[in-house]
């Protein structure tokens, strides 16, 4: 019952992807698809919820077929967490979505084939995760890829939204490309398609390690490990915000899902495989929020700043893959649980600062940093809220972003304390890594607010910000789930912890909730203390206003007492952080042109610097060059006549039979 629950707010929704597909009036198909979706996921998400109560049964069978076997979806405990984080997230969104599409409707842009398919990539998106057939697997994850597409080239007309839109369309099938191939070999050994059935034990052979590099590859691309992520920062900045928004909060989280899978389905692991993953994401977490210190463009930063956690959740895979290798029950707890919690709250916060970027955009009509300034004197709730999701990604107390990754912290402890060794030092390693990276995220949101919101205006604000209820709406919503969560984590770890007792990778050592729970440190000193700083932050203003009143000093915005001013002035983004970025300026390829002043009566003078992307430039781009290089080298075929081409066909022909009695035989 509780499951027909869910498929029929799955078939509401697709019903109100098309429906409105057939009405005329655009501002009546956008309320009518958006709050109907709404609806559909609401009911979606109520039968989420009571299966992780309920447990109801795991399988539920589709359709059988002599040759593919049963496609069937399954109801697990990693399959439910994403499905939650999907829902939720789905709802500001498209709140956010309808709020965004009003400006192009009035402009006579036609918005219909974009809400359309961002309803039913909602849709695909929680198939996807219960698909328990790797054949159905790959139909939704090609369809999450092409109904990204069709929403990213919204504005097809620009040619940065072309180019950058080609690129994730490239990068999204090289992923289904690996996993292609994962698949197929998977199903080669154990006969099935079912994913239930792929249990791989490590023996040391090259097939094991075939596979995992080929399944963590595919996955990791669409996640954004670095050096698999040149994609995001062309994605980002070209789509409409709330794609945005959804691609980082939700669409790179099911490259974590199926790196969970991976795990599954090749338990246990080789320690080599868990320190791979760590050194992997502590360089995707440090050199990403690097390039995010360095952008001037706000939606790059963003995008770079995805980067850099998802290197911070694949730093808890990591620690958890170490505890599979050796068995033991509490650091395979505290590393797959910090990675869960830390999905949960960069899907949250990621969310609420694409979708604050994107109302910033559309009243200033520029994602340039340095060109903005002095937003807080017209949006003063717009810069609170987007500064609740910068404390909150940056891991400050007391919001949600230091919970998680103070649990992947205790997970580096507990890692040393139990197997000593050489694995001290390493963890030690690790932990000042973590706390570079979050030095640097301090650093870079610092800068995102104190450039964009404080400040006087560095262009001429032709009017004040008119930000509606729905946009305000939308973005308040992630962040009182920062706040809420950050105050009260432990309902959320109970929540991880229900999660952890049903996912395979930990029921085989326990599946005792007491007993899951001890291992986690004990949070509530921490709730008792955030809540005294919210209670005692109001004493403190009135003290402050008692105590300065009639003494206050009042100058214009970052004047120091200067009142000549001028918005020129000011720190840019660029200077604000060139002294951090020159530590690894030749990796972040930053270049820097000035017109030299000379003379006694010199020339207009100018200064522009620009950052490059390393894996880009240095490793993505030659390969692609040599490729179209050598397309170009065998254009001589079009020349030929027919005979050729056909001599061609019978050789492809004739190859693919060998392979096929090699690969048998």
């Amino acid at each position: 019952m509780i499951v027909n629950i869910f498929f029929i707010g799955i078939i509401i929704q697709m019903a109100f992807a098309i429906i409105p597909l057939f009405i005329k009036n655009q501002k009546t198909c956008s309320a009518v698809s958006h709050f109907g979706a709404m609806a559909g996921i609401i009911i979606s998400f109520s039968a989420t919820s009571a299966m992780l109560l309920f447990k109801p049964p795991a399988l539920v069978d589709i359709y059988s077929h002599a040759y593919w076997g049963m496609f069937n979806f399954r109801f697990d405990s990693l399959s439910l967490f994403f499905m939650i984080l999907i829902q939720l997230l789905s709802i500001p969104v498209l709140i956010y979505s309808y709020a965004y599409q009003k400006p192009y409707i009035a402009t006579g842009k036609s918005i219909k084939l974009s809400v359309s398919s961002f309803i039913l990539l909602i849709a695909s998106l929680q198939l996807l995760v219960v698909a328990n057939h790797a054949v159905l697997f790959l139909i939704f994850w090609e369809l999450m890829a092409l109904l990204s597409y069709l929403n990213m080239i919204f504005e097809h007309e620009k040619p940065e939204v072309q180019k950058g839109s080609f690129i994730y369309f490239i990068a999204t099938h090289a992923a289904t490309f690996f996993l292609f191939a994962f698949f197929l070999i998977l199903h080669s050994v154990t006969g099935s398609y079912n994913f239930s059935d792929y249990h791989i034990i490590s023996d040391g052979s090259a097939l094991y390690y075939t596979l995992f590099v080929l399944g963590f590859i595919g996955f990791a691309i669409k996640a954004g490990f670095m050096p698999f992520h040149f994609w995001l920062p062309r994605a980002h900045p070209i789509a409409p915000t709330y794609l945005s928004a959804y691609l980082s909060g939700v669409i790179i989280k099911l490259g974590i899902y199926g790196i969970f899978r991976v795990f599954e389905f090749l338990n246990p692991t080789d320690p080599f495989l868990g320190w791979a993953v760590l050194v992997i994401s502590m360089f995707s977490t440090i050199f990403g929020v690097w390039y995010a210190l360095a952008q001037r463009d706000i939606k790059t930063l963003l995008a770079y700043s995805s980067i850099e956690n998802i290197g911070i959740i694949g730093i808890g895979l990591g620690v958890g893959l170490l505890g599979l290798a050796s068995a033991n029950q509490s650091v395979i707890i505290l590393g797959f649980g910090g990675a869960l919690f830390h999905t949960f709250n960069h899907a949250i916060f990621k969310t609420q600062l694409f979708i604050g970027a994107g109302i910033i955009y559309q009243h200033t009509h520029t994602r340039d940093i340095e060109r903005m300034g002095g937003i807080i004197h017209s949006a003063k709730w717009l810069a609170l809220l987007f500064l609740v999701g910068s404390v909150a990604i940056s891991g400050i107390p007391p919001l949600n972003g230091f919970v998680s990754e103070f649990i992947i912290y205790n997970s580096f402890f507990k890692t040393a304390g139990n197997f000593g060794n050489y694995y001290p030092f390493f963890m030690l390693l690790m932990t000042v890594g973590l706390a570079l990276a979050g030095g640097l995220a301090v650093a870079a949101f610092t800068k995102v607010n104190s450039i964009m919101f404080l400040g006087t205006p560095r262009e001429e604000q032709k009017k004040l910000f008119n930000i509606s209820k729905a946009e305000y709406i939308s973005i308040g919503i992630p962040a009182l789930m920062c706040v809420i969560i950050g105050i009260f984590p432990q309902t959320v770890i109970s929540f991880i912890i229900n999660i952890l007792q049903g996912m395979p990778l930990v029921a085989s050592y326990g599946r005792d909730y007491s007993m899951i729970a001890r291992i986690f440190p004990d949070l509530m000193p921490l709730t008792k203390i955030f809540i005294s700083l919210f209670l005692f932050a109001p004493v403190i203003y009135m003290l402050k206003k008692f105590i300065c009143h009639g003494k206050t000093r009042i100058s214009k915005a970052w004047g120091c007492g200067y009142q000549h001013l001028t918005p020129r002035m000011q720190y840019t983004a660029s200077s604000y952080a060139d002294e951090l970025n020159a530590i690894p300026a030749h990796i972040l390829l930053i270049k820097k042109e000035a017109t030299v002043i000379e003379h006694i009566f010199p020339a207009k003078a100018g200064f522009s610097s620009s950052t490059g992307d390393y894996a880009e430039d240095k490793i993505v781009r030659p390969v692609y060059e040599r490729i179209i290089s050598f397309i170009n080298g065998v254009n001589f075929l079009s020349r030929n006549d027919v005979r050729i081409y056909i001599a061609f066909i019978l050789g492809t022909i004739v190859l693919y039979l060998a392979l096929a009695f090699i690969w048998k035989y």
